[in-house]
């Protein structure tokens, strides 16, 4: 369902209503604290266009519904139902993915009677033992490291969120650092340079695809997935409400 915002301010009103909600936390808090408390009471109650930077008055969605700019119809607001468990159960799946991809072997070939496997972690301990640390640093950390650390951290965002546990701050924090870490987990940029690969190793030796290369495909599909049902809007609103 769409829903058409309705005006709120020009950005060049920002800065004078958090001086003016700031000058009323202030009677109940220090300076700093009451300018944090009025830009986020403008949070609450504004969002910017990302396209436009039209200000907007920020509505109450249902379920499913999704907010568009008046100015540009840029999507700016969505309410993803259910987001955070469904990103609980998706990122629960790439774990799994995950262990699999890391613990079999990737492929194997075989020629003239003479055959080897070859898993992930193998691949990054021959570039560093052929004097290739610096590669080998760079492919551990883009294709195993930054997805781990996203797929952990947006399982304790959706798990804390659903049981409603702990505190806002580590959320918040947590729910930041996975964002940034979204463009650098190149796990399909891996797997495409693999199949590339294959189509030119094929007609050497004979190649067969371990459990961890279909585990590693099926880890890129299921993160896809996880994406698109995490829910930035949904995830922060909830984060907000959080003690």
């Amino acid at each position: 369902m769409r829903r058409i915002l309705t005006p709120g301010c020009d950005l060049g009103r920002v800065d004078e209503m958090t001086r003016f909600w700031g000058r009323i936390f202030k009677q109940q808090a220090p300076p700093s604290v009451a300018r944090m408390r009025a830009i986020d009471h403008l949070n609450r109650t504004l969002i910017a266009c990302p396209a436009c930077d039209a200000v907007w008055e920020r509505p109450t969605l249902a379920p499913n519904e999704h907010a568009k700019c008046k100015r540009c119809h840029t999507t700016i607001l969505t309410n993803k139902h259910r987001s955070a468990e469904r990103t609980v159960a998706f990122m629960v799946a790439s774990l799994v993915l995950y262990a699999v991809a890391i613990s079999f072997p990737f492929m194997r070939m075989e020629r003239s009677g003479l055959s080897n496997e070859i898993s992930v972690i193998d691949a990054i301990a021959i570039l560093a033992n052929n004097s290739m640390v610096i590669l080998a640093m760079i492919c551990a950390g883009l294709i195993l490291l930054f997805p781990l650390l996203r797929i952990i951290l947006l399982l304790f965002v959706g798990l804390s969120l659903f049981r409603k546990q702990s505190t806002a701050r580590p959320h918040a924090l947590s729910f930041r650092l996975a964002q940034m870490l979204e463009p650098w987990t190149m796990a399909e940029i891996f797997m495409i340079g693999v199949i590339v690969s294959l189509v030119k190793v094929g007609k050497l030796a004979d190649i067969s695809l371990g459990p961890a290369f279909w585990g590693m495909a099926a880890l890129i599909v299921i993160m896809a997935f996880g994406a698109s049902a995490v829910c930035r809007d949904t995830i922060w609103h909830d984060i907000r409400r959080v003690p």
